[in-house]
């Protein structure tokens, strides 16, 4: 009695100590994606959000997914059908006169026929067709699922690209105006007398070669606005009006906690879009295989019907209905060798799908380990230019507080601005790459709660 109730309370702990462990890894799994998503740009960039919401609904390539996916839709219930009854019917209204007699009136004849149908045993061909069209859809919709989560990447990354040129742009606008002012100052001083006209030339130059830089960097920021607007489907002047002046600072992942991410890379590895699509067509190519099995051997159904013939046994014509019912059987005893050629193609998909899901697997891994090494060097990177662009942000008041006091020129200061504006592009620059690898990582793993919001409203 003893030795029962020891055994049931051993296995009442491991049970709880299954739950236990179950709940914590669960909790560190939310923790981590909790992590990972509060640090997504759109949490910190207003308007990008807007944007997001905006390109998920307006967006051409998921108006287009909505059509591809009721195709395939209605492809479903096609495969489906052939499980279902069938009822058919045929009417034929004719005029008819018989020739051997001489008395003989063109008369209206009616002739109909009505059955009804259905497949009773297939050796499980009906049902693999059907799963083959639920296959179909299924893939369709991680397609669908992969085109949200590729969306939401695209569109933050081309927003951030565009606050990364617009910060060009101003700068480019700024190097103008310096460039300018030296122009009109050094003519003043050849009227003067104080300068060569050497010296003019070289920053008439100058000048040119500034203008064709703003130049460019304007068409860039206005090319960079129209490509997210016919990506997302949103007017250019909307995104426009939404445009902060920089990319906000935020808290950057250190090295620990960039190398903790790894330990989800296995969990989440059959999670992966491309890994599922795999997955199914595998299922799908299986079942090809099935149904080519199944067509040299008999199918059985069952029948019903009404129909009238128009002449007895003794061939007098008169109409007469008969109803009848009964079980059909067709046999395909040989097709030519067609259902040996599909067999043989349906193996070789199989395989090769395995190929590609394996495939599929790896690329995938890959990709994980590629966007997390990505992510830590950028943040290393942008750790650096955020300490710089502080540094420049000190060196640049404390100039200004020289040039007050006299203690530092004009040109000092106008140097020392230049290069805290440079300082401020490369960090931007640096913040938009960061951005960009934690959204990769966060969208591989599933963690992207703005695409996902929108994947789970469609699974619903």
């Amino acid at each position: 009695m003893l030795e029962r109730i020891s055994l049931k309370m051993t296995g009442l702990l491991r049970a709880l100590f299954a739950v236990t462990l179950f709940s914590v890894a669960t909790a560190r799994t939310y923790a981590s994606e909790v992590k990972l998503s509060e640090h997504l740009p759109e949490n910190s960039i207003s308007g990008l959000r807007a944007l997001l919401e905006a390109a998920m609904t307006e967006a051409e390539s998921i108006q287009l997914r909505n059509l591809v996916e009721q195709d395939f839709e209605g492809r479903k219930i096609v495969a489906k059908s052939a499980k279902n009854p069938q009822l058919r019917t045929n009417v034929t209204l004719r005029k008819e006169q018989n020739f051997e007699r001489d008395d003989s009136e063109i008369n209206n004849r009616l002739l109909y026929s009505l059955t009804l149908s259905k497949s009773l045993f297939h050796w499980g061909a009906l049902e693999a067709n059907r799963a083959k069209g639920n296959l179909n859809l299924e893939i369709e919709e991680l397609k669908t699922f992969e085109a949200y989560r590729t969306l939401a990447l695209d569109i933050r990354k081309k927003y951030l690209a565009i606050l990364v040129a617009r910060k060009e742009a101003d700068l480019a606008q700024r190097n103008l105006e310096r460039a300018q002012a030296r122009v009109e100052l050094e003519r003043e001083r050849l009227k003067a007398g104080t300068a060569s006209t050497i010296q003019v030339y070289d920053l008439e130059v100058a000048l040119n070669s500034a203008e064709l830089d703003r130049m460019k960097k304007k068409n860039t920021l206005d090319d960079q606005i129209d490509l997210l607007a016919r990506r997302s489907g949103v007017p250019s002047e909307e995104i426009s009006s939404r445009l902060l002046s920089e990319i906000p600072r935020q808290a950057i992942l250190n090295a620990s906690e960039i190398a903790s991410i790894e330990k989800f890379f296995d969990e989440r590895l059959n999670q992966g879009l491309s890994v599922q699509t795999q997955a199914k067509s595998l299922e799908f190519s299986e079942k090809d295989l099935h149904i080519s099995n199944q067509r040299l051997k008999p199918k059985i159904g069952l029948s019903v019907g009404l129909t009238q013939y128009e002449m007895d046994e003794i061939g007098r014509r008169r109409a007469e209905e008969i109803v009848y019912a009964g079980i059909t059987i067709g046999w395909s005893l040989f097709d030519g060798r067609a259902t040996r050629g599909n067999k043989i193609s349906a193996m070789a998909r199989i395989e090769q799908v395995k190929r590609q899901l394996e495939s599929a697997k790896s690329t995938y891994e890959f990709n994980l380990q590629r966007t997390k090494k990505l992510l830590n060097l950028n943040a290393r990177i942008l750790e650096r230019d955020e300490e710089a662009l502080n540094q420049a942000s000190n060196y640049l008041n404390d100039t200004k507080k020289d040039f007050e006091t006299g203690r530092a020129s004009p040109d000092d200061l106008e140097k020392v601005e230049l290069a805290f504006a440079t300082q401020e592009v490369r960090t931007n620059r640096s913040r938009s790459e960061y951005h960009n690898a934690l959204a990769n990582i966060s969208s591989l793993l599933g963690f992207d709660t703005f695409a996902q919001k929108f994947i789970d409203q469609r699974s619903q």
